[in-house]
């Protein structure tokens, strides 16, 4: 019979690791994550104006090329929700 030490060093590893994201990624957060930094403060901030629609956002981010539906910004945000993305808020 093999050695279950390591077999067991190892389960014990698997066991005390964080659990493994599910799901697609968050559409919002992959795009705040490629903007420099200034440009994701803006989104963020405009994200956290309940004024400006997420229509009107998702427009605005797919017109300058980071293609995003209006579903998308409005459970982006939702974060931290029942209902909202797994993004950090």
């Amino acid at each position: 019979m093999a050695g279950t030490n390591g077999l067991i060093a190892a389960l014990t590893q698997l066991s005390e690791a964080p659990p493994a994201p599910r799901g697609p990624r968050c559409t919002v957060g992959a795009i705040l994550d490629g903007l420099d930094t200034a440009t994701a403060q803006k989104v963020r901030d405009v994200l956290d104006t309940p004024g400006i629609s997420a229509t009107q956002l998702a427009d605005t981010l797919t017109a300058s090329g980071h293609p995003v539906q209006a579903p998308a910004v409005a459970r982006h945000r939702r974060r931290g929700a029942s209902n909202g993305c797994r993004c950090p808020r």
